[in-house]
């Protein structure tokens, strides 16, 4: 990104970090605390108006893709399949894009989750939780299974910080003045997974990418390695039109062997 100030959080510096990506030294981080971090602490680092957060499994396809209009938001991510439906008296979480099928019905408001893995936020939107401190994490209690380990499961993921701004709290950080973007503006800056959004989508406009099932391995030349097999994204035609994207932009993409291989 021209002109953009690169910072590294992690707990030791890489040897080969180019002279010009400040580091900055964490504690070890386990899966959730990496949200604490992103909600309590990280405005401590970010200087500048707006941060853009990208994960060790994201990142930015190409910089020409750049809108100034996402600076007109606190908040923008990928739409992802999560997300949250109010109806007068209660709240639905769906999964697998169900959300999408209330889109537009009176009385119906709908949040879906805006991926944080490659996510554009304010520092307004970083210090959301302390500027305002009676906006509160909420988390619910979990589903318990009932086998043998007993397991704890959270079927809306609300521990994940991406959840708890975009969809958990996002009523109560839109009360307070705070802007996310609207669906069509987040489904042009990010693509984690295709859901009924990105029907007719060019893949070639969108800005940034993250899934875990799929990293940048190498930028000289560029490859994309997946977590999981051919024969696996080979039954997806949604992962199928990523793939081809990213050969378009001459990626070499690899894939994991086959589970069912010898």
């Amino acid at each position: 990104m021209p002109g953009a100030h690169a910072l590294i959080c992690c707990p030791q510096k890489p040897a080969d970090l180019p002279a010009q990506i400040r580091h900055c030294a964490l504690a070890p981080l386990h899966y959730h605390e990496y949200s604490w971090f992103i909600m309590f602490a990280l405005w401590r680092l970010i200087q500048t108006d707006h941060v853009l957060i990208v994960q060790d499994d994201g990142w930015i396809l190409d910089a020409a893709n750049w809108s100034d209009d996402f600076l007109d938001y606190d908040y923008i991510g990928a739409p992802i399949h999560l997300g949250r439906v109010d109806v007068p008296g209660s709240s639905i979480w769906m999964r697998g894009f169900g959300w999408c099928e209330h889109l537009g019905k009176p009385d119906h408001v709908v949040m879906p989750v805006l991926n944080g893995g490659v996510s554009l936020r304010s520092r307004r939107m970083l210090r959301a939780l302390i500027d305002h401190p009676r906006i509160r994490v909420e988390i619910p209690p979990p589903q318990v299974t009932d086998t043998e380990p007993l397991k704890m499961y959270w079927f809306n993921d609300g521990l994940n910080e991406d959840v708890q701004l975009s969809a958990v709290l996002r009523p109560q950080l839109e009360a307070v003045g705070l802007r996310f973007a609207p669906l069509e503006l987040c489904a042009r800056f990010a693509f984690e997974a295709a859901g009924p959004i990105h029907v007719g989508m060019n893949m070639l406009q969108i800005f940034g990418l993250h899934g875990w099932w799929r990293r940048l391995v190498s930028i000289d030349p560029l490859v994309v390695r997946y977590g999981v097999s051919w024969q696996e994204v080979e039954v997806n035609n949604d992962e199928l039109q990523v793939v081809a994207m990213l050969r378009h932009r001459g990626y070499r993409v690899e894939f994991a062997a086959s589970p069912h291989a010898a």
